[in-house]
Formats: structure tokens, sequence, C-alpha cells
């Protein structure tokens, strides 16, 4: 089943070579194609294209398959049998889609979309943490402060690697952008934000608490400097991370419906792992990928009077909804995008599905704590069915289940 679904070796183990080879990519400029995407129009990268081959090929077969179709080759990896290219001349991304996807050598093409983490609209600053304790995190730490060997993956832009309500909850990630050969240190901000919420350092007189204490965090670079990513790197580290020992991935970001990613979070599902997403913060019914791909736990934003957040997305595909305005958690403690204008250093406050992520994916690695044997279907039902109802009776698309009941969730 695993092999008919991604056709990928079942080895945990392989080398960072052959898992991705980076090349010089083209000018990450975007432009706009229309798909049926909720009426939407969707960005990717302009003049690349994903291409996923039906057989298992090597860098030479990549390299003369280029040149048949004229392009250059800007990223690839044998371990998913996908390869991105790149062309030169203007490109009808509709038409060489087409073109490329009656190859008998082909399983399908598609555009390189951008992903985005634009969903930002006895520790000293505990108290200033609303939204966990919103998520009933106090009584939850009374049955488990968390297991260290759960690792949450943060697959956002990075991490400040010696921030010191994080460097000791750090196991080894990886830098996607430049296929491991840099650590993956966090220039932007987001990140760093989305693991101080996941799992900051608890009980050591600094700083905030993380929602699992003990748990630990997988930095994982996908996103660059301004946020911003595309299908096939954000594929690649949620399959780093997975086959790298995470149980709990956190995506605090979105973008368009792509097969590319469908297939990572199948693997992940497949391989017990819990996807936790965000829901988007358009204030919007409208899909954002991978919270929309079925198993994931989908998540919106409420504010401290547990009404939903003004800029939270909504619909029938959202699981549960956690605190997401106003958030404080770490920043990095040097010059980053963020933190150069307009944020502080070391610690500061977020509003988005960005930062109410997090919190459910702690309250996850929380659950798994206790009872590790839970598969992402377990997780996910149980979350939702100990949710505090909001809004109209039952279910709904602006709350969900409700809000997470963490004290519930981790019995």
């Amino acid at each position: 089943m695993l092999k008919k679904l991604l056709n990928i070796s079942l080895s945990v183990i392989f080398s960072f070579s052959a898992f991705s080879c980076n090349r010089t990519p083209l000018e990450l400029e975007t432009s706009t194609i229309t798909q049926e995407t909720n009426n939407l129009e969707v960005q990717n990268i302009s003049k690349q294209l994903v291409v996923r081959f039906k057989s298992k090929v090597n860098e030479s077969f990549i390299e003369n398959f280029a040149n048949s179709i004229n392009a250059n080759v800007v990223n690839f990896s044998t371990r998913i049998n996908t390869a991105v290219f790149g062309f030169s001349s203007n490109l009808e991304a509709s038409q060489k889609i087409n073109e490329l996807s009656s190859n008998n050598l082909i399983d399908y093409a598609e555009p390189n979309y951008t992903y985005t983490n634009k969903y930002t609209v006895s520790d000293p600053k505990s108290k200033e943490q609303q939204g966990l304790a919103i998520a009933g995190l106090a009584k939850a730490w009374d049955i488990t402060f968390g297991d260290p060997n759960i690792i949450i993956a943060v697959i956002d832009t990075g991490v400040d690697l010696k921030h010191p309500d994080l460097k000791n909850k750090l196991v080894p990630g990886y830098n996607v952008l430049t296929g491991g050969k840099t650590p993956p240190l966090d220039d932007n901000g987001h990140g760093t934000h989305a693991a101080g919420i996941a799992g900051a350092e608890t009980n050591n007189k600094l700083g905030i608490a993380g929602t699992a204490p003990r748990c630990r965090i997988m930095p994982i670079k996908a996103l660059d400097k301004v946020g911003n990513g595309n299908l096939f790197d954000v594929s690649l580290g949620i399959i780093w991370a997975v086959d790298h020992g995470a149980r709990v991935l956190n995506l605090s970001l979105g973008g368009p419906n792509g097969k590319t990613l469908e297939r990572a979070i199948q693997y992940a599902l497949m391989k017990n792992v819990v996807v936790v997403a965000a829901m988007g913060n358009d204030g919007k019914n409208k899909k954002a990928y991978p919270a929309a791909f079925k198993g994931v736990i989908s998540v919106g934003s409420i504010d401290f009077d547990k009404t939903r957040s003004s800029f939270s997305n909504y619909g029938d595909w959202i699981s549960v909804v956690a605190p997401g305005s106003n958030i404080l958690s770490t920043m990095p403690t040097y010059e980053t995008t963020m933190t150069e204008f307009e944020k502080e250093k070391e610690y500061d406050y977020l509003d988005g599905t960005s930062m109410a992520t997090p919190i459910v994916s702690g309250i996850v690695a929380l659950m798994l704590s206790r009872n590790p044997n839970y598969t992402p279907a377990e997780v996910k039902s149980r979350l939702e069915s100990t949710a505090i109802d909001l809004g109209k009776k039952g279910y709904d698309i602006e709350y969900g289940y409700g809000l997470v009941n963490a004290a519930k969730a981790v019995l």
C-alpha cells in the first residue's frame, strides 16, 4: 500500500545527498495561474513545474529528461522520484502540464506552488500567556508535562537554535533550502515563535512556558526569510521529519492543493505521525492546504473572549479552534526579517492561526506522551470529542468541534 502510495523506500536512514540535490534555482518571482480552487487564483514559482516519475529514477536520467524538454533541473529527490524543472522561455503552465502528463514515464506534473506563513496578522512571562490557560493547559500539566521521546517537527522558517528558552529542547533538524548544508536557522522569526508556543522550556525561571514542556522540537526550515516556500521544499521537509522520528508535524503555513504535498501528508499519516495545520488568515470560507487534506487536524483561531478571530478562515474541514490572538512566544535573539523593524527580539506577541496551531500540536504531543500507541485518527477523534462546544450547538463551520480542552484530551 505504501509503495503504491509514494513508491519510496521504507528505509528510515538515508544520506542527505540522496534525499535532495539542490541546484541553483530560478528567480523566485511569483506568477499567477488559474485553477479551480474555490474560484481563487493561486500562486506558483514562475517557470517551474514539479514532475513525479512512475518508476525509480537517478540523477543522470533526470538530467537527460530535462534536456529532452528544454528545461533545467532546479531541484530533485530520488527519495520521492520527483524533480523540479525550470523553463527559460515563457511557460504556458496548463499546456506544458498536459504535455508532460501524457508521457508514459510521468505520474503527474503540477506547478511548484507557493506556500506561505503569512498566517500572522516559574517562567516570568507565563502570566501573560492567556492562550494556554484558555486551552486548559494548567490542568493538563497536573497529568503530564510530556515525554522527551515525543518530537514535534516545526516545519517553518527554522528556529533560533541558541535561544535560551529553546536550545535545550531541540533535536537535530534539517534545512531543506540548502539540502542540509547549513543548520535550520531562523532568518524570519515565525518558526521560532511557533516552536516556543509548542515546546519552550518550562520551569527554568526564564521567559515563557511551552504547551508541551518536556516534549522536544525538531526544527525544519522549508520557508525563506520572508516566510515563503514552495510545494517541493515543504513536501521534502515533511518526509525528512517523518523519517527522522517526529511524531507530530506542526504546519503553520498554507497554499494551494498539490499532489506532491498530499502524498507527503499521506505518507506521514501512514507512518503514524499526526499532522496539525493552520486554517489560514483570510477571514473567509476558503480552503488552504495542507489543512484541508483528509486526516489533518485543521486549526482555527479564537480571541480571548472565545469568539472566532476576525482573520480566521472557516469551513466544513475545520477540526478545532485554539487561541491565536495576541499570543506571546519566543522570537530570535538576533536581527531577522521580523525583529529588524517590526518585532522585539527574544519575546513578542503575534496573531494568527499560525499561533493557534502549535498550541494544538503541543496538546497532541501531551496526548501521545500518555498514549504513545494512538494513531493519527485516534488522536484527531479524541481531540475533537473532548473539545468545548462553541458557536452553534454541535459541529459548525466556524469553530469545528470547539475549543481544544487539553485537560480532557490527555486523560
